[in-house]
């Protein structure tokens, strides 16, 4: 476990009975030692001097001190030479706060606390630094469980690694990204859109054929785009029950409906899932019970690549109200349950810039805030010069998660005069991949072919 890195025998009786190799040179040595080694003699290898030295000798003055026996600065002087031990403990960002770890011999990657909401550039700003990188950590060491970009903040946890560098400075990355049980990052391409009701209904001048043509140019962009997640708004055959969009052309795929019926009118909402998803509970309905009321369709759903953390996603299809919402949490919860604190993803019409989503979301989905919502920018709606909105966007809040980039598309099929026709939008989530099933099955083909089948 500890080779290459360190050589394996030498000449120190450290006499080690417990202890833990800091996570500052983790994942290449164990993480944690806590059996009896019984270790007589190693040497720890220049290579990583001094950054396993400073582990050891942490370590040691943690524990017992009949555990350490007094050989250690003074082999270490022989093993290393002056000027490898003179460096312990010289920090090159000695203005570092709220440390409650540190993770690298320069001082500069720690275990930061106190990070709820503040991103590693955040915290690494403060003490008059830059940020080089930044990870989850496993479980308040050093550890990487997940490797996040500089500006995503702690938002369920109150510690982040940061690997801070002094302003001009020229530094690399210091902590090892996560190893071979993590998995490959899963793509995720999403297509939404609201057509708005008057193309639907024939109404204000758009033609009869505007729903059928619209409806087979949603399908033609959505797969133009890739998706396999897909969400209509008011793209509908009455005022509150949504069209199929297997009759449109999206063979082999599962709709979840999101009738909103209101008085004489309404609302309606819908999600589809490409082959290979597996929905297992669904939902939708209204957000408010007045005139501002709005749709959602909400499913748990099970998507063909794992997805870490994530055993099932919370997917929502939501044309949020001018005003707020006021109704819908229960249907979300009942259907997500806990899918809904790190694993929701949701797209379509808000009504809002991207600054208006996190209080939206938080009360229809809840759990952890979103990321910042994408596209953020001028969406709606045909004919511009009647109309303005930077309305509809995708936000998530699964841990690591990145926006992929995106296509807010021109407005379509003029002709029918679809009044109010929003852009459609596709967009892509990089999410991290669980790597548990990778790991299987790397281990499966390590295994004879009898101990696979039983």
């Amino acid at each position: 476990a500890v080779a290459p890195t360190i050589v394996a025998a030498m000449s120190m009786n450290l006499g080690f009975r417990a202890w833990t190799i800091a996570a500052a040179v983790a994942p290449t040595i164990v993480a944690a030692m806590s059996m009896n080694l019984g270790f007589r003699a190693w040497t720890i290898a220049a290579a990583v001097a001094p950054t396993i030295v400073a582990a050891v000798e942490g370590t040691c003055s943690a524990s017992s001190p009949g555990d350490c026996p007094a050989a250690s600065r003074e082999s270490l002087l022989l093993q290393l030479g002056k000027s490898g031990v003179a460096n312990l403990g010289k920090s090159s960002c000695p203005q570092l706060r709220d440390v409650e770890r540190t993770c690298s011999a320069d001082g500069c990657t720690v275990l930061a606390n106190n990070m709820q909401g503040r991103s590693c550039a955040d915290y690494c700003k403060a003490s008059g630094y830059t940020c080089v990188a930044a990870w989850e950590e496993v479980e308040e060491d050093c550890n990487v469980k997940m490797t996040l970009t500089c500006e995503e903040a702690g938002i369920q946890t109150s510690d982040l690694l940061c690997q801070c560098a002094p302003p001009g400075s020229a530094s690399t990355p210091a902590l090892a990204e996560p190893g071979p049980g993590h998995g490959d990052p899963v793509e995720l391409s999403t297509f939404f859109w609201n057509v708005h009701w008057e193309c639907s209904m024939a109404a204000r001048g758009a033609s009869h054929s505007c729903k059928r043509n619209i409806g087979r140019r949603f399908v033609e962009l959505a797969r133009e785009a890739n998706a396999e997640v897909v969400a209509s708004i008011e793209l509908s055959d009455t005022a509150s029950q949504p069209a199929s969009l297997v009759d449109f052309g999206l063979d082999g795929w599962t709709q979840v409906n999101g009738p909103c019926a209101s008085g004489d009118g309404g609302d309606a909402a819908a999600l589809a899932f490409a082959p290979g998803w597996v929905v297992q509970e669904s939902g939708g309905g209204c957000l408010r019970h007045d005139w501002d009321t709005r749709a959602f369709a909400v499913a748990r759903v099970v998507p063909p690549r794992r997805i870490e953390g994530c055993p099932s996603l919370c997917v929502v299809a939501i044309h949020a109200p001018h005003s707020s919402i006021t109704a819908g949490g229960d249907i979300v919860r009942s259907v997500c349950g806990d899918s809904a604190e790190r694993c929701a993803v949701a797209m379509g019409d808000w009504n809002t810039p991207g600054s208006g989503v996190a209080k939206l979301w938080s009360a229809l989905i809840g759990g952890a805030a979103p990321g910042q919502p994408q596209p953020d920018e001028r969406s709606c709606c045909w004919p511009e010069d009647h109309h303005y909105g930077v309305f509809d966007h995708l936000a998530t809040n699964v841990l690591g998660a990145r926006h992929a980039g995106h296509i807010v598309h021109h407005y379509q099929l003029l002709e029918e005069t679809p009044m109010k026709q929003h852009r459609a939008v596709s967009a892509k989530l990089t999410l991290p991949g669980d790597g548990d099933l990778a790991a299987k099955a790397l281990a499966a083909k390590a295994l004879p072919t009898k101990a696979i089948s039983e």
